[in-house]
């Protein structure tokens, strides 16, 4: 079973994907398998325009999948947003899974806060893992780490306890 863990902060630009790109490269380099969800609130399309597949779907298709010998996509037309449980699930055979926003779910997380970006502390004491920041802020029994730090972040993902879906 995967550990879950989220990365959450306050708007854009704060460094979370910064925080998921640094944490990816450190725990593959330790040997571990790493699946990485991100939530994308304005919606999104990966499709581009002219390729086969784009093709499909704007002929009606509502599911198109696409594969090769090494990589599989699936776009779906959906008129719901997927439970991030659903997601986790589609993911559960990696080691850790990097969850990146979704800053309302139940997963224990860690926070980037931004100097000038970040106006307060968004996750309650005991979902929080560790802070991700550019400053040094205190908060009590709240480890707060330097954002370039992955291997000190990535210690303390591999300390959690793993996810039960």
């Amino acid at each position: 079973m995967a550990k879950v863990i989220n990365i959450i902060g306050y708007g854009s630009n704060v460094g979370k994907t910064y925080i998921m790109e640094g944490l990816i490269k450190e725990l593959k380099s330790r040997g571990l398998s790493i699946a990485t969800i991100k939530h994308d609130i304005h919606g999104f399309d990966i499709d581009k325009k002219g390729k086969d597949t784009y093709k499909h779907r704007k002929a009606g298709s509502e599911t198109v999948i696409i594969s090769s010998k090494n990589r599989i996509a699936m776009i779906k037309e959906l008129n719901k947003e997927t439970e991030l449980q659903e997601i986790i699930e589609m993911a559960s055979d990696k080691d850790i899974i990097l969850v990146e926003g979704y800053k309302k779910s139940n997963l224990r997380k860690i926070e980037v806060y931004r100097d000038g970006i970040s106006e307060k502390i968004l996750t309650p004491k005991e979902k929080l893992i560790a802070i991700a920041s550019d400053i040094d802020i205190h908060m009590d029994d709240v480890k707060v780490i330097p954002k370039e730090d992955f291997k000190a972040l990535a210690d303390l993902i591999e300390k959690e306890k793993e996810f039960k879906i």
